[in-house]
């Protein structure tokens, strides 16, 4: 007689306890909170601000004599041939300071870049400086060189016979103005971006028979391009806001007005039983949305210059 062995049933496993906090998110956590916890008061009080006199300006801009709704101010600002006026140069003063940023900035930020270590220290230095002297000591210094008595223009008149045709006082003389303290601002904006360059690509291009003008157009320009770009929508903004060095140059004249010294006529002259107030409003808005489309531009190109430095490394 065979006697068949039962097999000898296993016991089942535990039930798999729930997994704790990570140690690694836990220690994220208090990074993130030591490192952002001290200055979550000034963006909660900063952020308040902002949201609030936004609000309070879009408020304004669209506020009737009644305190009702109207369109009133914007038409007005639109009618107005001086104002509009003012929209076209203060733009074509944005895209002639940015363009030449781009073009002149890039060479210099390109040239700082291949300098030796204490070369490249200094010539920081010198561009922080530049681009922190702006406001009303700007414009008394470029009046003091290059005004009607400066002293470049009459240095240039007496000793070399050579009459300045750059009139200050002009859409020209703004150009100069800004180029002074924007062209470092844009140097250093775009200089961390020139380490993206490697010295193995342009030694590819040499071992494949290209010269120089192949490099920049094949490999560096392409690469460069977006960190470029942003370079120029954060330019044409800072150019766009400028109030204080225009004011101080050219004050405010129908010949020489911008949307800012505009915005600061309507200010200073705001009377009651007028609508000037909800005009400065209204281009203040219209300051808010052009600087929200150049920061939507530069989320965009920055982006594109992260995927470019993860393709690069």
């Amino acid at each position: 007689m065979s006697v068949t062995a039962r097999p000898v049933p296993r016991p089942a496993a535990p039930a798999p306890a729930e997994e704790p906090l990570r140690p690694h998110r836990r220690n994220a956590l208090r990074r993130a909170l030591a490192q952002w916890g001290p200055a979550l008061p000034f963006l909660v009080t900063a952020g308040g601000v902002l949201v609030v006199a936004a609000i309070w300006l879009i408020r304004t801009s669209f506020a009737g004599p009644h305190g009702g709704w109207t369109l009133q101010p914007w038409r007005d600002i639109f009618a107005q041939q001086i104002t509009r006026d003012a929209m076209v140069r203060s733009l074509v003063l944005s895209v002639i300071v940015a363009t030449f940023c781009l073009v002149v900035g890039s060479v210099l930020a390109y040239l700082v870049s291949g300098l030796a270590r204490q070369g490249r220290a200094a010539a920081q230095a010198l561009l922080n400086v530049a681009a922190n002297f702006g406001g009303a000591s700007l414009a008394i210094a470029m009046v003091s060189t290059l005004g009607a008595v400066g002293f470049v223009r009459l240095l240039l008149e007496n000793w070399f016979g050579y009459q300045l045709g750059l009139d200050l006082y002009s859409l020209w003389g703004l150009v100069v103005t800004y180029i002074y303290f924007i062209l470092p601002l844009y140097v250093l904006l775009v200089l961390p971006a020139m380490s993206v360059l490697r010295p193995e690509w342009w030694e590819a291009v040499q071992a494949a028979g290209g010269t120089r003008w192949h490099y920049w157009r094949r490999v560096g320009l392409p690469v460069l391009f977006p960190f470029l770009l942003s370079g120029w929508v954060l330019t044409f903004a800072w150019s766009l806001g400028q109030f204080s060095v225009p004011f101080a140059l050219l004050g405010e004249t129908t010949t020489t007005s911008l949307i800012t010294t505009r915005l600061g006529n309507f200010l200073f002259s705001a009377t009651g039983g007028t609508n000037r107030f909800e005009r400065a409003a209204a281009l203040a808005v219209l300051l808010m949305v052009i600087s929200a489309v150049a920061l939507v531009l530069y989320r965009l190109t920055a982006a594109r210059m992260l995927k470019r430095l993860e393709g690069t490394r």
